[in-house]
């Protein structure tokens, strides 16, 4: 047995290169059912569907037994995290470590993975004509099946007509024919199974799911939508929910508007599935249709999510970004699915978020829900739940003040943007209620080097707000708040400048001991640096040489900042 792992393009003849040969469709295919060779597609994933094998997220999965290293998709289904084509293959190498070969066919050079024979298409398909590499193509007549179908791609072609189908087939000797919807396997077997292609299909009304191989099929038509009946549920909407994906104009309103309504009161009796997929739809297509399909969609989310439940509320966060009234109805649903670790909760994070942006008081009730989700174990969520607060505080600073536990937590976060919204919530807080409650000033001097200059603005301005009311904590923490004057972005020492001055007055043996960088400080570039650093001598009584503060009073472009060494000369005198 060998590993084989394809790229797609420039590599296999459904996207080959315009001046080279490419290796065909159906040898891939053939390796994989037929010839009992593992063979995975390692380079552009459509050919996990396309030649009916095994893909990326199949070696992670069967790898981990999960795909929680791939972290979570966007809006285009593309993961936090993907490995390097080399890394894929040392995967594949690993998972069949006993395998005869090793073989990546690829138009980039994959020759210096180690244990890995790399061919560019052109190459391996004249070696395996001559028979150079134990791998055999398939005769003509390999995959060509004896049923009413030449080939997977005919069956496909109908498929693509429409939703719903009639389908007539070979079963156990017998011929039988259904209405039938076509489906992908959630997961499809990590093996890969041996003869022609199968096709899924769902009875109408969902009562029996099975495979059909291409030699079974005698015929397969697609049904329109006039001929379903009403206890065709299931079938009937996924004939509208097609119908409102490819031409949203021509579905009727009333009807659309009736099956949305009566999906969730009727649920026990509806394929939920397909009544989901339905009012995801309508809430991407059909504005006018768009409350009730919302509506539908939280009455219709399962119990126990799966992954179709979690892309409905994505769904919802697409549809809220542009209009996030949509969602003021259902904060509540929202709150508790943010609240619990499940897979909702990332997707109703986000969609609070969105809410929070554009409508802070509509989420006010949601408070716990995302101090709850600020300390989610997954960044995604703790990311939405922390730029919600940090929203909801701008307006309302009082009502985000019992999240400053979990604001803190969230600011030892390594992820720079949840960093920066957590110190922006907080300084919201402490600017409106600064005696409130214990300061955070620990936290905050373990963040004043942070990598991000906006982390360190913010941690060294929010130092200075809480020095308005806590001086004297503040204070303790001279040496690592002067250590800033020295920052290289002009904010942090105008910040660092700023707390100083407030906290100085506290302790101002504290102030004289960084006598050095309040000399440096003097020809800094911001003018606002250099006049409160005149005010923190002259305060403190630092012993900084006269003829420095001459120089400064004499010369210095700024008016403010010469009246200010003015008077600190006035004060040393």
């Amino acid at each position: 047995m060998y590993v084989l792992a394809f790229d797609r393009d420039w590599t296999v003849d459904v996207n080959p290169h315009p001046q080279r040969e490419a290796v065909p469709l159906e040898w891939v295919q053939y390796w994989a059912h037929e010839a009992g060779h593992e063979v995975w597609a390692i380079g552009n994933q459509d050919l996990v569907e396309e030649a009916d094998i095994p893909g990326t997220v199949e070696s992670i999965r069967q790898r981990d037994g999960h795909v929680d290293a791939l972290g979570e998709q966007d809006e285009y289904g593309y993961y936090e995290w993907w490995p390097e084509r080399e890394e894929r293959l040392h995967i594949l190498a690993e998972l069949f470590p006993d395998a005869e070969g090793y073989i990546a066919v690829d138009d980039l050079d994959l020759g210096h993975v180690d244990g890995w024979e790399h061919y560019h298409a052109w190459d391996f398909v004249e070696h395996v004509r001559q028979g150079e590499l134990g791998l055999s193509a398939p005769p003509s007549t390999d995959l060509a099946p004896d049923g009413g179908f030449e080939s997977g791609d005919a069956v496909r072609d109908v498929l693509e007509e429409g939703y719903v189908f009639e389908l007539t087939h070979q079963t156990d000797g017998e011929q039988k024919t259904h209405l039938v919807t076509h489906f992908e396997p959630d997961r499809p077997s990590m093996t890969p199974l041996k003869g022609p292609p199968a096709f899924w299909f769902e009875t109408v009304g969902g009562d029996e799911k099975f495979s059909v191989r291409i030699p079974e099929i005698s015929a397969l038509h697609s049904v329109s939508y006039e001929r379903l009946a009403d206890p065709l549920a299931g079938a009937a909407f996924a004939a509208v929910r097609k119908q409102v994906e490819e031409d949203p104009a021509s579905v009727d309103e009333d009807t659309l508007q009736t099956m949305l309504s009566d999906a969730p009161a009727d649920v026990a009796n509806v394929d939920r599935r397909e009544a989901l997929r339905l009012a995801m739809g309508a809430v991407k297509h059909r504005a006018d249709a768009r409350e009730v399909a919302v509506n539908a969609t939280f009455a219709l989310l399962g119990d126990e999510p799966s992954a179709l439940d979690r892309a409905a509320l994505q769904a919802l966060h697409e549809t809220a970004a542009d209009d996030p009234t949509v969602l003021k109805e259902h904060v509540a649903e929202l709150a508790a699915y943010a609240s619990q670790d499940s897979m909702y909760q990332a997707a109703a994070t986000r969609c609070l978020m969105e809410l929070a942006e554009a409508d802070p008081a509509s989420v006010l009730d949601a408070v716990p829900a995302l101090e709850a989700a600020a300390t989610a174990e997954t960044e995604a969520t703790q990311s939405y739940a922390v730029y919600a607060l940090s929203c909801v505080a701008e307006a309302y600073p009082e009502e985000v003040s019992p999240a400053i536990d979990a604001l803190i937590e969230a600011m030892q976060s390594e992820d720079e943007t949840v960093q920066t919204n957590a110190l922006a919530a907080l300084g919201k807080i402490a600017s409106n209620y600064p005696d409130g409650a214990e300061p955070p000033v620990d936290e905050l001097v373990t963040v004043l080097d942070a990598d991000a200059k906006r982390v360190r603005n913010n941690a060294v301005g929010l130092l200075g707000d809480l020095a308005q009311e806590h001086p004297a904590v503040v204070i303790e923490y001279a040496d690592q708040i002067a250590a800033r004057l020295e920052d290289n972005n002009i904010q942090a020492r105008v910040n660092a400048s700023i707390a100083l001055h407030r906290a100085g007055e506290a302790s101002p043996a504290a102030i004289r001991a960084q006598q050095d960088r309040l000399e440096s400080a003097l020809e800094d570039s911001s003018p606002e640096v250099r006049a409160n650093v005149c005010s923190l001598i002259g305060n403190a009584y630092v012993s900084v040489p006269i003829d420095m503060l001459e120089e400064v009073k004499e010369n210095d472009l700024d008016e403010t900042v010469r009246e200010r060494a003015e008077w600190a000369i006035s004060r040393l005198d």
